[in-house]
């Protein structure tokens, strides 16, 4: 079985009653072949341009281990149901960081803040790395005449 991530856009027009609707079919289909690890529910959000004269969307978000049959059913009853805008489903290749990303989410208080003591994926020296200063004396009165012309 493969991990998978599948992320569906539904219609805002459904309200509450049509999303859960929608997310109970296909995790129907999904437990039929495999295992939901995670289901979100990224609500309704602004979508980036209109979709079918829509420029909301219910957002969905799940993780699954399953066969390889399972996206395949899925993506034939995304296409044939009319109020799912947009759909992907893509192989989980990096399954620690679902892992990392479960135990980032436990460690928040409710106010949404990163508890005392975790540190940012790549630990300090990847911020360091970023965060670097430049010596000015690295660079000539010519280089500044460059940048200049080229204005």
């Amino acid at each position: 079985m493969t991990l998978y991530e599948t992320t569906f856009i539904m219609d805002p027009q459904l309200l509450e009653e049509g999303w859960e609707k929608a997310v109970a079919k296909y995790s129907d289909i999904i437990a039929r072949g495999g295992v939901i690890k995670r289901t979100e529910r990224w609500g309704l959000r602004r979508l980036a341009y209109p979709i079918k004269k829509r420029t909301q969307g219910y957002y969905v978000h799940v993780v699954h281990e399953s066969a390889p049959s399972v996206p395949r059913e899925m993506e034939r009853q995304f296409l044939l149901d009319e109020s799912c805008l947009r759909y992907l489903t893509v192989v989980a290749d990096n399954p620690r960081y679902l892992e990392e990303t479960d135990k980032r989410r436990a460690t928040r208080d409710e106010s949404g803040v990163a508890a005392e003591g975790i540190e940012p994926r790549g630990g300090p020296e990847a911020f360091r790395e970023v965060t670097g200063t430049v010596d000015v004396s690295d660079f000539s009165e010519a280089d500044a005449g460059d940048v200049v012309a080229e204005e």
